[in-house]
C-alpha cells in the first residue's frame, strides 16, 4: 500500500513500519518488532530484529514537540522524518480495512 506523509514524498506502508525507528522522551524503540529502550541517537540497526533503521519518527504527547522534532532531525540526517500521527491513522485505517474485509 502506497502512503503520502508530511515528507511530500509517497512510500510503500510495510517499508516504512519495517524500518522505523520511535523516538519517545527518552529512547527509541523499533516499530517493526517493538523493541525498547534503543538509543536512538546512535542506533543503525534494531538490536533485536537487526531491522536496518531507515526512518525515523518523533512520539510525544507533552512538551514542546517542534524543539525536540528539529533536535532529532539535526542529530539523525540519515534517517528520514515521518510524521508519526499520519503513520498511526493510517495504521488504524489499515486495520479497519482487514477487519471487515474478513
Amino acid at each position: 500500500m502506497n502512503i503520502f506523509l508530511r515528507t511530500v514524498k509517497e512510500f510503500v506502508y510495510e517499508e516504512v513500519c519495517s524500518h522505523l525507528l520511535v523516538v519517545g522522551e527518552l529512547k527509541g524503540d523499533c516499530f517493526n518488532c517493538k523493541e525498547i529502550g534503543i538509543d536512538y541517537l546512535t542506533a543503525k540497526n534494531c538490536p533485536k530484529c537487526k531491522t536496518e533503521f531507515k526512518y525515523i519518527s518523533y512520539r510525544s504527547s507533552f512538551g514542546n514537540k517542534d524543539s525536540n522534532f528539529l533536535n532529532i532531525v539535526k542529530r539523525r540526517p540519515d534517517l528520514i522524518y515521518i510524521e508519526f500521527v499520519d503513520l498511526v491513522k493510517l495504521k488504524g485505517k489499515k486495520q479497519a480495512e482487514e477487519f471487515f474485509s474478513q
